[in-house]
Order: C-alpha cells, then structure tokens, then sequence
C-alpha cells in the first residue's frame, strides 16, 4: 500500500476517534454483479437484484468515491471475473490510485489474467482439501479454485485464500495454513454469517442446510484458538491476534450482530468509513441489512457521495463477529497490534 494512501487512512482515523459526525467512505465494496456459476452451501447471496451498474456508471461512482476519500477498492459479486469489462474497470480504478482488491472463487481465472494482474490483492475462496471443497461447492468450483492457485503462482499475482469456517472443514485449519505457507501467500478465515431474524429474501440456502453446516460455539472456540496458537508461531494467518481474541469472547455464533455492546468491542468505526453498492446501484453502510428490502439510497440516482451521506448508519447494532468490520474498528482506532499486522501482510 503506498504510503500517501497509509496516511490518508491515518488522518481520517485520528479524526473518527475525535469526532464522533465524522464520516468518510474510506473503503468501497462495489458488487459488480449479482451473477455467480457457484452454489456454495454457505452463501445467502441475494442474486435475484438487476445488475445496473454499467461501464459509464462505475467510471462515474469511481470519481465521484476518489474525491469523497475513497481509497480502498474491494470488487466482489456474484463472481467478478464474469464481467466482461473487469480488465477496463481495473485499470480505471488503477489510474485514479485506488487500492484495489478482488474476491473470486476463481471460476474463469485463466481468461481474466489481465485484469487480475491490475489488482493490488486477490481473494480467493478456499475451502480445504480437495474433497471438501467439492463437498460445499461443487466440483466445477473447487476445480476452478485450485487451477486458480496454479495460474496466480504462474502469473505472479497476490493472492490470499479466503475459507469460511464451518462444520466440514474446522478440522483443516493445519491444512489450509499450510497450504498458504506452500505458495507464499496467507489464510484469511471467516465465520458463517446468519440472517437477521426478517432479512430480506434467502433463497440458497435453506435455513436447515445453513444449521447443518454451523459448528457448535465450542467447536468454533476451539478453532480459533488454534488459529491463535499458529498467529503467534508467526504462520500465515491473515486475521490479527486482538481480532482472534474478540472472535474468542463471542458468546453465540449464531447471532453475528447484537444490541449490547461485546466487552472487547470498540464502538463501531467500520460503519461511518465503509459501505457497498450493490449491482442494482443502492448503497448500505454494512452487509448485516444487505439484501434486506428498506429504501437504501442510489448511487446511480444520486450520485455516490450524496447516496453515502443519506446512508443511515445510527442503528441498533452495538457488536458484531463479521471480521471485516472487526478489524475495520481495530484498525481505524489505531489498536497497534491491528494496524501492524496489517502493514505488514499488505506492504
């Protein structure tokens, strides 16, 4: 990461610990589309929005996000690589200095190689072993992963795996790091995500399919305890150890976010300097009420930094267990352990 954008990231850091209206919409998901060939059995994503977000659209959201104070770029789905144009995006977010990453389950790696090398960080789905990835995803998707791995280490593009924990694979954890540590890169690990009790629509998967793939909470205390010890041996563990140690006090996961406040959790940062567009165009401040059918404002619409500013973000919501926001609030209150371990892994 360049060391203007560090100390833009700094700066506005500084000013959401002081001051409590600050608002900048430092990160940016953007949903490119709400295609995917996959079935992951643990994906609730809400396909059945319109992709809306044309080329002359995404080039106008991308200036208008730069002069709002956007600096970090995370492109994701449905599956990204389907976009045609993905080469065209890249590079227009390149040349206006974005750091930019992309989520993939790999599917279509080898014809988007161009664009995939314009990106500052890849994040690839990996569930475990072979078997097991065929067991939650399908065969075409876990042979797309792993022929992913090949063509990165080939092509030298970052890349780091990406596994969502659940009953099938808490037993790979060795594995999965070891894997990472094989091909240089590093693990990053996230926990399943329930639905708010209400949310929005879930067509796949169903509620029993969900339950069947959720770990008891002392199954997942276990893992991330593990996690711990292998972050303190120095292996490559994306997740920081104050982010490990909150996953660690959770007391139920099943529930990812709650009213009360979690003894470790900070007040929530991550939702005054984040938010996504969805494919239809409609900005949220967080993916707890993504996909949820309330009046979200329109970047396409609006423009984005108006959308961002009627993005309502006093909510209810007091602590969650979604790593990315966890690690957003260690981060942008300057917790040293956080902010360190993420120099380090994205220097």
């Amino acid at each position: 990461m360049k060391a203007r954008t560090c100390l833009h990231f700094l700066w506005h850091a500084l000013r959401l610990n002081v001051d409590p209206s600050h608002r900048v919409p430092l990160s940016l998901i953007i949903h490119l589309t709400s295609r995917c060939p996959a079935r992951c059995l643990y994906c609730s994503y809400d396909r059945s929005r319109p992709d809306r977000l044309t080329p002359a659209v995404l080039c106008r959201i991308l200036d208008e996000a730069w002069r709002a104070g956007t600096r970090r770029l995370h492109l994701t789905g449905g599956e990204p690589l389907l976009r045609e144009d993905l080469e065209a995006v890249c590079a227009e977010a390149g040349e206006r200095g974005y750091f930019i990453s992309l989520a993939t389950s790999g599917t279509g790696a080898a014809e988007r190689v161009p664009a995939l090398r314009k990106c500052d960080q890849v994040m690839l789905s990996f569930d475990g072993p072979r078997d097991v990835r065929e067991k939650l995803c399908g065969r075409p998707t876990a042979a797309a992963a792993e022929r992913a791995v090949e063509i990165f280490a080939e092509e030298g593009i970052p890349f780091w795996t990406t596994t969502v924990l659940n009953r099938f694979n808490l037993d790979c954890i060795d594995w999965i790091v070891d894997h990472a540590a094989q091909h240089n890169t590093v693990a990053n690990f996230v926990l399943l995500h329930a639905r708010p009790p209400g949310g929005g629509t879930l067509l796949h998967p169903t509620r029993p399919e969900l339950a069947a793939l959720q770990p008891s909470n002392e199954e997942y205390r276990s893992a991330i305890r593990r996690l711990l010890e292998l972050k303190r041996k120095h292996r490559p563990v994306g997740l920081s150890v104050p982010c490990l140690r909150e996953w660690l006090e959770w007391d139920d996961y099943t529930v990812t976010c709650r009213t009360q406040r979690a003894r470790r959790y900070r007040r929530c940062l991550a939702v005054r300097c984040y938010c996504e567009i969805a494919p239809d165009g409609r900005v949220f401040g967080c993916d707890h009420p993504f996909g949820q059918n309330y009046p979200a404002p329109s970047a396409i619409d609006l423009g984005f930094a108006e959308a961002f500013r009627r993005v309502p973000w006093q909510t209810d919501c007091r602590s969650c267990m979604a790593c990315c926001y966890v690690e957003a609030n260690l981060l942008f209150s300057l917790h040293p352990q956080a902010v360190w371990n993420w120099l380090r892994l994205t220097r």
